[in-house]
């Protein structure tokens, strides 16, 4: 029997983000998958903001920049009409990505694969998962691989082995939910489509909703729609001539030059009643499914591999006693039930058909169009920007527990242009001390210390000032970022304030400088005291 720390079930995006976040923290573990490797098919292609901010901790938002495709703009149409444009870009002033990236997920998925690689790890493949057991102090978890069966010891198994998780029905967690009456057709296409390339659209009419997004590569654009049927009702199998005609549910001139394989898949809004028994817990499309609207699935997976991640790392490293792990539960199941309400409540919205209530969704659509701030709260919603930890329970203190804001500034100490994400670090906490003046900096490299002597968990501390005298006199320990333009915005106050930023980059204190009140997060968090 071999032992790891760790053991990964599904190398998908969530595992695989899982796998990146464990190996560049130095976790002993395996990551295995019953697939040969990346699946070239048909799945989620959307990266939003906040996922490649995740990716961009370890180094992997840049490949997928580089190969993927910018999207701007969300666009719902109804009947033949634009009804409400999501414009990304007024995210700019607080996130490096005011877009979406639209990539095919086994692109997403070999970047991930190849990242993994140079950080020392890899994926053992064509190996499933046929058992588990648990127990107090470890699972048991059977293998069947290329070599035969072994039986693995793992301090923690996580299962991010998709929608029909092994993982999932061996801990008996059942989805709980509803399937929808509309199966869907997915396919990617080359399409003479005469709308704007930064533009992803989802129209609908009585017949059903019709969604074009677009690709990298010269007309490429993956399609979706509810499938067609006969008058008798019977589904009418997919084809160009069959997609060629459900484009006319946009209202927009497109014509269909070739497609690659069609599929057909049924949707549903579940969730797992919970993501953790015992030592096993769930991640990704293990613990929730969700229909396509607005892009989330990949994303929230992402998201959830970001917050397990540190905690881990810090539970396998002695940092932390395993009840940190009971604050992940709190806060992913409940970001989680936010987006699959949503996007059940869009998809509604959206197959409304000849129901009289279309009237009134195209007038709300209207309101929205026409008010500013709802269209870019609904920007920071989908991008996931908006989401929370606050009053979850979980590894927060307080009013904390919202993503850290990442406007762009000038560190007039480096004498470099940064943003707030890459001064606070994605892997370990980092207390961010604002409002205070050169004078108060003893008082800063008190905390510092006494951080240092109380707890095993490492701390940064940061000093954000606009007093260019603060230059001169950090001292030991602390660091000094110089804002004279006040970029950071809201941060600056009028009076000294500390931040204690987690390694994924969501608040879990937020109050006045004082090492009691720090501590007290500290405790709470179940960080351990030396």
């Amino acid at each position: 029997m071999s032992h790891t720390a760790v053991l990964i079930v599904g190398a998908g995006p969530t595992g695989l983000a899982l796998a990146c976040e464990l190996a560049r923290r130095g976790v002993d573990f395996r990551i295995i998958d019953e697939h040969a490797g990346p699946q070239p098919l048909t799945k989620a292609a959307a990266l939003h903001a906040r996922a490649l901010e995740y990716l961009s901790d370890f180094d992997a938002a840049e490949r997928v920049l580089g190969e993927g495709h910018r999207v701007d703009l969300l666009q719902l149409r109804t009947g033949h009409r634009d009804r409400l444009g999501v414009d990304f870009r007024v995210l700019e002033g607080e996130t490096a990505f005011p877009h979406m990236i639209d990539l095919p997920q086994h692109r997403t998925e070999q970047i991930l694969l190849d990242r993994l690689r140079e950080l020392g790890a890899s994926p053992d493949r064509e190996t499933a998962l046929t058992g588990l057991s648990t127990r107090s102090d470890s699972v048991q978890a059977t293998l069947r691989g290329p070599n035969g069966t072994e039986t693995v010891d793992a301090d923690y198994l996580i299962g991010s082995d998709g929608v029909r998780s092994t993982v999932r029905e061996s801990t008996g967690l059942a989805y709980e939910g509803a399937d929808y009456a509309d199966p869907w057709v997915l396919c990617d296409a080359v399409i003479d489509w005469p709308l704007p390339r930064n533009e992803m659209t989802f129209s609908a009419d009585t017949d059903g909703i019709f969604g074009v997004f677009p690709l990298p590569g010269t007309g490429a654009y993956r399609i979706a729609y509810t499938q067609r049927r006969t008058a008798s009702g019977e589904p009418i199998e997919p084809s160009i001539a069959d997609a060629q005609a459900a484009m006319s549910r946009t209202g927009v001139e497109g014509t269909i030059r070739s497609a690659g394989q069609f599929s057909t898949f049924s949707l549903a809004h579940k969730q797992a009643p919970r993501y953790q028994v015992g030592r096993v817990l769930l991640a990704g499309d293990a613990g929730h499914v969700h229909t396509p609207f607005g892009g989330q699935g990949l994303n929230l997976g992402i998201g959830d591999a970001a917050n397990l991640g540190w905690k881990l790392a810090e539970v396998c490293a002695g940092r932390a006693p395993a009840t940190l792990l009971d604050t992940y539960e709190p806060e992913r199941h409940r970001v989680a039930r936010q987006v699959v309400r949503m996007t059940h409540l869009g998809a509604e919205a959206m197959l409304l058909r000849a129901d009289p209530r279309r009237h009134v969704r195209d007038a709300v659509f209207g309101i929205l169009r026409g008010t500013p701030y709802a269209r870019a709260l609904a920007a920071r919603r989908l991008s996931q920007l908006a989401h929370s930890y606050r009053g979850s329970g979980g590894a927060v203190l307080g009013g904390a527990g919202d993503r850290l804001p990442d406007p762009p500034i000038f560190d007039g100490v480096q004498g470099i242009d940064t943003r707030l994400h890459r001064i606070a670090s994605s892997e370990r906490h980092t207390l961010l001390m604002t409002g205070m003046d050169a004078s108060e900096l003893p008082r800063a490299a008190d905390i510092d210390a006494r951080l240092r002597g109380d707890w095993e968990t490492p701390v940064d501390t940061v000093v954000l000032t606009d007093d260019w005298r603060a230059r001169t006199s950090a001292p030991e320990g602390v660091r000094i970022v110089l804002d004279r333009e006040r970029q950071a915005g809201p941060l600056h106050t009028g009076h000294p304030r500390a931040v204690l930023v987690r390694p994924d980059h969501h608040t879990g204190y937020e109050g006045p400088v004082d090492y009691v009140r720090i501590s007290e997060y500290m405790g709470l968090t179940s960080l351990a005291r030396k």
